[in-house]
């Protein structure tokens, strides 16, 4: 082979590798940002799972909440509902207690 043609083929091989090199840098490249898209994806993907864990327990803490709310608020009306009842009988002993009073005040 004549120094030319050695020289020919050295500049081929070099073009070549330059080419595979470029495509291997393109091909790295597009897998970079497929990964990083990717990765981008998995991330929002992550963050709705946990925005929908947290309003699932918010609402369950405040599910829980209410029917201590209610059950608190049944047994504020049970005790009423007897305190009424213990006054109303009271009263309508202290109101016969007065007439009984005031009937012994007008006979005397």
């Amino acid at each position: 082979m004549a120094e030319r043609e050695v020289l020919d083929e050295i500049r081929k091989a070099e073009a070549k590798v330059a080419e595979k090199v470029a495509k291997a840098k393109a091909d790295r490249e597009a897998l970079l940002a497929a990964a990083r898209q990717k990765a981008r994806e998995m991330v929002q993907a992550a963050e709705g799972e946990a925005e929908a864990a947290y309003k699932a327990e918010i609402n369950k803490a405040r599910a829980d909440l209410q029917r201590q709310l209610d059950k608190i608020k049944a047994e504020g009306d049970k005790q009423t509902a007897v305190a009424r009842t213990k006054a109303e009988m009271r009263m309508d002993a202290a109101v016969e207690l007065i007439m009984k009073e005031f009937e012994r005040s007008i006979d005397v």
